[in-house]
């Protein structure tokens, strides 16, 4: 490993002095004002169990929670077990979605001395030999298609209940990875380590990553996708955490990116999001349960919010959430399964669903010459546009008020997130709140 001879100390303060801030700072996000197609791999899936999806799945996973990590494939120091991937691989495949794996956690074996799975690994010759072996043998070449599409180095690198090491190891174990995927399979991706991003701490994580240095270069030079998970708090003040206020997390992290030279077009997934997650004292205590049409209306802004802001990839935290022992919670407080099996399919699961009907396929724009999409207006009410081969959808709500607007002249009915038609007038007022509708009409 080799510092750059900047160090994190100077650059820190040439931004406070505001030195660097024009020739580094981000010129504003990737949206898709660019009219990106939307494609169903925008709608992603944190699941631990791909062969017992509902129907109409997502169109990619993140394997995580899945009995899939590193300490879990090599059993013994060079001996590994694919069992269980190659089986996910195959549903995850059959239902039409695409793979991304998480590389970590270290096994025993390959941790130091009174360290455990969240260690930085004693040997990189091992991990690379583990990430060689894994993509040898699910690439297109060997597989028959390319059965991972995407590797991500690690989940939460600035969360000590899963990273322990310092974020300059951090840096080194993703050059590896980049370095060791590239030279078996250049198509494959390599995603940065995940990065929370809802407290302080989480937030200082982000920008010592986005000021690590290796053999000259920023680390995240060795990845084609940054990735944050964009948990918003429980709470602020008296508001709860919505996808608006999700969207703010976003907005601070790719600041901080871009000041360690980030591109703005550089591409960002959204690999973890749910509502209402407790933290501190009461982490992992569950959340507390909200009405069904808030999780479906959250469900629906979130993609349209993500997809706006140049989010190419939203894993939604999970089809397969289950009550916590002894308690009516799940960790998150949008359910898109029973939480009883983990499987039926919930009202916020079926507007999953009717997301993608509306988006997948369309372009977003922006609602007005020289605007973004999805503007916010002084009202506070959203608007998105996407166009498509048959004219164009205009989906509206306002999170916290409820408010008229009106609608497009050629426009002969309105659906909401129960996916209901209902007959209106071209150019009428019609009724908006925190439940997103959407409005078809002709171009």
């Amino acid at each position: 490993m080799r510092l750059h001879r900047r160090t994190t100390r100077t650059l820190l303060a040439a931004l406070v002095a505001g030195g660097l801030v024009a020739a580094l700072g981000p010129s504003g996000p990737a949206s898709a004002a660019t009219g990106r197609l939307i494609d169903k791999r925008l709608f992603g899936m944190h699941d631990s169990d791909p062969t017992t999806w509902p129907g109409a799945g997502p169109g990619s996973i993140r394997l995580w929670d899945a009995g899939v990590t590193w300490r879990d494939i090599e059993t013994s120091p060079g001996v590994y077990d694919f069992g269980r991937l190659d089986a996910d691989v195959r549903a995850a495949h059959a239902a039409g979605a695409e793979v991304t794996l998480v590389l970590g956690v270290t096994p025993a074996f390959y941790a130091p001395t009174g360290g455990d799975q969240t260690s930085n690994p004693t040997s990189l010759v091992a991990w690379d030999a583990y990430v060689r072996a894994l993509v040898t043998r699910y690439s297109s070449g060997s597989w028959g298609y390319r059965g991972i599409a995407a590797y991500q180095v690690w989940n939460e690198a600035n969360v000590t209940g899963y990273w322990t090491g310092t974020p300059q190891q951090m840096a080194v174990l993703t050059e590896h990875t980049y370095n060791v995927v590239k030279s078996v399979d250049r198509g494959a991706l390599v995603v940065s380590p995940a990065f929370a991003s809802r407290i302080a701490e989480q937030i200082r994580g982000i920008k010592r990553f986005a000021f690590a240095w290796t053999d000259g270069k920023p680390a995240w030079r060795y990845t084609d996708v940054v990735s944050l998970n964009l948990y918003p708090l429980e709470t602020y003040g008296t508001s709860a955490g919505v996808p608006e206020t999700s969207m703010s997390l976003l907005a601070k992290a790719r600041k901080i990116l871009g000041y360690g030279g980030l591109p703005s077009t550089f591409p960002i997934w959204n690999t973890e999001i749910n509502y209402g997650m407790p933290t501190g004292s009461r982490g992992g205590t569950g959340a507390t349960p909200i009405r069904p049409d808030l999780q479906m209306a959250y469900v629906v802004r979130t993609y349209l919010l993500n997809a706006a802001n140049g989010v190419r990839r939203v894993d939604f935290y999970a089809y397969d959430q289950r009550y916590l022992p002894g308690t009516n919670r799940t960790l998150g407080n949008v359910r898109l399964s029973d939480p009883a099996d983990g499987v039926t399919l919930s009202s916020a699961g079926r507007a999953y669903q009717l997301a993608q009907k509306w988006m997948v396929g369309a372009r977003l724009v922006p609602t007005r010459t020289g605007g973004k999409p999805c503007m916010k207006d002084s009202a506070g009410t959203y608007t998105c546009v996407l166009t498509y081969a048959g004219g164009v959808r205009r989906v509206y709500w306002n999170p916290g008020a409820r408010v008229k607007v009106t609608t497009a002249k050629g426009a002969h009915y309105k659906v909401g997130v129960y996916g209901l038609r209902v007959r209106i007038k071209g150019g009428s007022r019609i009724t908006v709140d925190q439940h997103p509708v959407m409005v078809p009409s002709p171009r």
